[in-house]
């Protein structure tokens, strides 16, 4: 078995800093998103392809730097923007 690598403060901080630097990432594309997609399409379509796509963008770009999710190392990003705004459509349908 392999022996696990001890995580250093340096390395707890990059983590930390990625994870911080990704969500506003997702946020702020989120909100950009939406307002351009409100344009073409109704309200309830454009939030959930808004989350879906700044989910892709940015599990493309922390993997493309070398610092993907934690949990979600294997899993590709479009997979994971699909499945965000999926989920983002159904919860929206069910609470209304």
């Amino acid at each position: 078995m392999a022996r696990k690598k001890k995580l250093t403060p340096a390395v707890l901080a990059r983590r930390a800093l990625f994870f911080v630097l990704g969500s506003l990432l997702m946020g702020i594309l989120t909100v950009l998103l939406d307002v351009a997609l409100r344009e073409i399409l109704p309200r309830h379509f454009a939030v959930s392809i808004a989350v879906g796509l700044a989910v892709s963008i940015t599990f493309g770009l922390l993997r493309f730097l070398k610092h993907p999710p934690m949990f979600l190392k294997n899993v590709h990003p479009l997979a994971a923007g699909l499945c965000a705004g999926l989920g983002v459509h159904i919860a929206r349908t069910w609470l209304k």
